[in-house]
């Protein structure tokens, strides 16, 4: 009889949701010993909880980043942390729980913090049986993602498996996967039929750029800045769901023909990192991780504090990336990048080396060991 998971997270930010989705791929090679759902907390719960852990999250970040950087940074440092009382506990769920009642997992597999904590805090006060497992998203720790009777935990790094046996996790409880990102980020790609596929030139390197990298500073700005560099590039641009300026950009096209490309949301990233040379964009987590898979250097743009920032450092640390400040750090950056091929060849190769395509694939492998 087939063994059931039910994955959980919480739609703060895309990242979550891409971890989940990528594990429900990878746990879908193991079928049909395993059944898979996958569903985001949010949509069981009331609208307070929704702009809370929706919206509200969503634009502090955007708007206000240094209350949300102080948070992040004050919330209890102390090495005695206990799990705390999560805001989100105090409200009702009983959508959720009535879905966990019905499907009745062997085990529930969270990419966020809020469901771990919750469904902890309902296994320890209803007596069930099911396990928990935890994938933390980031590469570095926080306190917020320990709670009590963890099964599993998945982390990014060794490092922040020393974070959790630092906060009381048992070793044994904890496994440094990776982060899990989608299968299709570590398939072999035709980069040249792929450079046909989106019309772009042989011969010149390709940056390729992630509209949501750009808090305060317009990309508009940033393009037209990029026309300083002499040296011969193409640019690809994904808007997401920003629709107003993927409208501006297909205009600038025109008058800027190194803007080859603009997209808006798209399902099919993966082949844009396939056939570019540089990436910039924010550090999320996923992001990161789907970069590093690919071999693909990035240029982090005005990293948020908090996870963000953290995200950036490791991947710096590590000679895969580097960190701009403001448009003209940027536009320093790439200039001695497209001049010197070989630096961005070293960074691609330390890319690989610290990547971990296959996180998800290990996850999923670990989790029909548990259940057997």
């Amino acid at each position: 009889m087939a063994k059931k998971i039910l994955i959980v997270s919480v739609r703060a930010g895309a990242g979550h949701l891409m971890a989940a989705a990528a594990l429900e791929a990878a746990c879908s090679d193991f079928k049909p010993s395993l059944t898979v759902r996958n569903v985001d907390l949010l949509d069981y719960s009331g609208d307070l909880v929704k702009f809370l852990y929706g919206k509200m999250y969503i634009d502090v970040v955007k708007l206000i980043p240094e209350l949300y950087a102080y948070s992040y940074k004050h919330y209890e440092p102390a090495k005695k942390f206990i799990k705390p009382r999560f805001l989100i506990d105090r409200f009702r769920h009983s959508a959720f729980f009535e879905l966990v009642e019905d499907f009745d997992p062997e085990l529930i597999l969270c990419t966020h913090f809020i469901p771990a904590g919750l469904v902890e805090n309902y296994r320890r006060k209803k007596k069930k049986a099911f396990k928990i497992a935890v994938t933390l998203t980031d590469y570095e720790f926080h306190p917020l993602w320990v709670a009590p009777n963890i099964d599993r935990y998945f982390t990014a790094t060794e490092e922040v498996k020393h974070s959790l046996i630092y906060y009381g996790v048992e070793p044994e409880r904890i496994i440094a996967s990776g982060i899990p990102i989608h299968p299709k980020f570590s398939e072999v790609k035709d980069k040249a039929k792929l450079r046909r596929k989106y019309q772009m030139a042989e011969g010149q390197p390709i940056i390729l750029v992630s509209a949501g990298s750009f808090g305060i500073t317009p990309l508009q700005e940033v393009m037209d800045e990029l026309g300083t560099i002499g040296e011969e590039f193409q640019i690809m641009v994904v808007c997401g769901k920003n629709a107003d300026l993927e409208k501006e950009l297909q205009a600038k096209q025109k008058i800027q023909p190194r803007l080859r490309k603009v997209f808006g949301f798209i399902d099919f990233m993966h082949e844009l990192m396939a056939i570019s040379d540089v990436l910039i964009t924010k550090p999320g987590g996923i992001t990161v991780s789907e970069s590093l898979a690919m071999g693909l250097p990035l240029i982090f743009v005005e990293p948020i504090p908090g996870q963000e920032e953290a995200n950036a450092d490791y991947v710096v640390e590590h000679g895969a990336a580097l960190k701009a400040r403001n448009v003209s750090s940027l536009i320093y950056k790439l200039q001695r990048l497209l001049k010197g091929p070989e630096r961005l060849r070293a960074m691609s190769r330390r890319a690989l080396e610290i990547s971990h395509p296959h996180a998800a694939g290990l996850i999923a492998a670990e989790i029909a060991r548990i259940l057997k």
